[in-house]
């Protein structure tokens, strides 16, 4: 947990840092949760360099297309007309012989500001080119758990002069699930929608993620009650409204949600309150997931879970052929709607 806390903490004491105009030579940004990353790299390219600055100044790669000789090079260059150079490696973890900056690391030009930004990934500790790294600045981010962006929510708006109600973070974590970069994103629209300081639950439901009627909480729902003719209907128009790519994250909150009603099935609950602190929702969720449990065998959630495992994987292109992603998508929502041959009556 401390490091998850650590991860918060630096981001923002270095993003103060930077807005107050203090770099270094050398800073490298890694970690799995590339929210951060993301959003540091960005306040550097706006603050390192002005506009009339940056044509000169300011040069972005990424790893993959980049030669390390060819960016030592880069580094060794002096600004013109301006007090830095800034460079910024994206995808930095593409990059080839890293080794072939470590006599840079030891050296570096005052006046250039080098930005590794590896994504997703991070370096070997115990390698020299990591202990010349920590010289200078080196960050590192871990992946949140979903309690800790219920505790970062609060505060990300509150920096932004705004407030939210917890059942709305609740509400806003099942809609989109754990990827700080797409609640950042949904957020913003929100708050371009919405100007009144306090964020409501009828804000998500109003602005939040796929059209109100045809999302993945409607799924869900209709998932757990075995409506046939609506699952399939909600699962048609996402795939025909949704964005490339936004389908990729339904597997993960349909896991999610079906996980849940395992724990509730395994569980000897005797009340609503019980059920909503063990599973961990608002209680005004719990009767779906009640209803869920009733609706599915502990063997059918076993062919589910599989069901979903393989849509994750066609959803990143294994064994899916010419199949689109609303494609894979109705084929999931099918395969859960005929798991089992008896449905439990309530």
């Amino acid at each position: 947990m401390a490091k998850q806390i650590e991860t918060v903490a630096n981001y923002l004491t270095l993003k103060n840092h930077f807005q107050q105009g203090q770099f270094a030579p050398v800073i490298l940004l890694q970690g799995d949760e590339v929210y951060f990353i993301d959003d540091l790299t960005n306040s550097l390219e706006s603050v390192v360099l002005n506009e009339s600055e940056k044509s000169f100044n300011q040069t972005i790669v990424y790893g993959k297309e980049t030669k390390t000789n060819d960016l030592v090079g880069m580094a060794r260059r002096y600004p013109m007309m301006s007090n830095y150079q800034l460079i910024v490696v994206k995808d930095a973890q593409e990059l080839k012989d890293l080794d072939k900056l470590e006599a840079y690391l030891e050296n570096p030009l005052p006046s250039t500001v080098l930005v590794l930004a590896f994504r997703g990934s991070k370096i070997d500790a115990r390698t020299r080119f990591a202990k010349l790294c920590s010289k200078h600045i080196l960050y590192t981010a871990d992946k949140l758990r979903d309690y800790q962006i219920k505790e970062w929510l609060p505060n990300f708006l509150r920096m932004r002069g705004r407030s939210i109600d917890t059942q709305a973070v609740n509400l806003l974590l099942d809609y989109l699930g754990s990827e700080l970069g797409i609640i950042q994103n949904e957020l913003e629209k929100v708050m371009i929608s919405v100007k009144e300081e306090f964020i409501k639950v009828s804000h998500i439901e109003a602005h939040v993620g796929f059209n109100r009627e045809y999302n993945v909480f409607e799924l869900q729902n209709a998932l757990g009650q075995r409506n046939f003719n609506k699952s399939v209907q909600i699962a048609h128009q996402m795939g025909k409204k949704s964005d490339k790519g936004e389908l990729m994250r339904v597997s993960s909150t349909l896991m999610g949600y079906f996980s849940k009603i395992l724990v509730l099935k395994n569980s000897a609950v005797t009340s609503e309150f019980e059920a909503a602190k063990i599973l961990g929702v608002n209680p005004f969720f719990v009767k779906d997931y009640v209803t869920a449990s009733r609706n599915f065998r502990l063997e059918d959630l076993e062919v589910v879970f599989n069901l979903l495992k393989l849509m994750d994987l066609r959803m990143k292109g294994v064994h899916r052929g010419a199949a689109s992603d609303g494609d894979i998508l109705l084929e999931t929502v099918l395969g859960v709607l005929r798991v089992g041959e008896v449905v439990a009556k309530y």
